[in-house]
């Protein structure tokens, strides 16, 4: 009876394991399970590199300062589970300085904390780290750690919504939701896919890529011509690689743009 019943329940745990695996071996909160098929056209979610282990590190190529992610460990979030993205402080030439103008902008334009039902103005704490999942329909930001000055400095938030910051496949014309808040001052933030095929040239090398853009709207008054649009947010990205160049404009509409290009300079992607 006891050996009947322990293979039973190894049965029922394999089968789970089975069904509940998504994508490189996370858990698939959807049942969404089967890659697409190798025939098919357009950036598929197997194209965009996810794996414990992987690292790129950007140059702003205008002051040279540098930062690194990396996707390392897991996290339960909500029941999911989550891969954790490492995000390093921006270098810079004086000792002890936080410098967080690029590392908070590789997923929707750098709206991060919220107070209340609205975004930090400025942001001013250091991004730590980012938490997603993956299937092959989409890329899924759920949470975020940053660093406050308190005596237990990392404070977890959930996005809510969570983010998808990439629909798959990418195709020309696609577009989509990163996400909407329409409590207190709303906020929209859409992708939309508006090249293929663009050569890219950057430190860690040469490569063709999909271009996407990123715009921002943030609406204070229920006149459309009221609206803030941000200048949009631009993203170069190479299959089997991930995002080898992304520019953007510091935060919402300003009376002056402000830019910034970050390229990629290394990346390390395990076998």
């Amino acid at each position: 009876m006891y050996i009947r019943s322990f293979l039973l329940k190894t049965v029922v745990f394999l089968l789970l394991l089975l069904v509940g695996c998504g994508d490189e071996g996370l858990v698939d909160p959807h049942g969404e399970t089967t890659l697409p098929p190798p025939d098919t056209t357009g950036f598929h979610a197997v194209d965009f590199p996810t794996a414990t282990g992987s690292a790129w590190t950007y140059i702003n190529v205008d002051t040279n300062q540098e930062f690194t992610v990396r996707v390392e460990g897991t996290r339960d979030i909500g029941g999911t589970t989550h891969r954790q993205m490492t995000i390093s402080a921006l270098t810079t030439e004086k000792p002890d300085e936080f410098t967080l103008e690029a590392v908070d902008h590789l997923s929707a334009n750098a709206y991060y904390l919220r107070l209340d039902t609205d975004f930090h103005e400025e942001f001013p704490y250091p991004l730590l780290a980012t938490y997603f999942f993956k299937t092959p329909q989409a890329l899924i930001e759920s949470a975020f750690d940053i660093v406050l000055p308190l005596d237990n400095p990392i404070y977890h938030q959930k996005h809510f919504p969570p983010r998808r910051l990439w629909d798959f496949p990418l195709e020309i014309g696609k577009e989509w939701v990163v996400f909407e808040k329409a409590v207190g001052i709303p906020v929209t933030v859409t992708r939309y896919v508006a090249g293929k095929d663009e050569r890219v040239t950057v430190p860690a090398g040469s490569y063709t890529t999909y271009v996407v853009h990123e715009e921002v709207v943030y609406g204070d008054s229920p006149e459309p011509s009221a609206f803030l649009i941000s200048p949009p947010a631009i993203y170069w990205i190479a299959p089997s690689v991930g995002v080898v160049q992304y520019r953007y404009s510091r935060y919402r509409a300003t009376a002056e743009l402000f830019s910034q290009t970050f390229a990629l300079k290394s990346v390390y992607l395990p076998e």
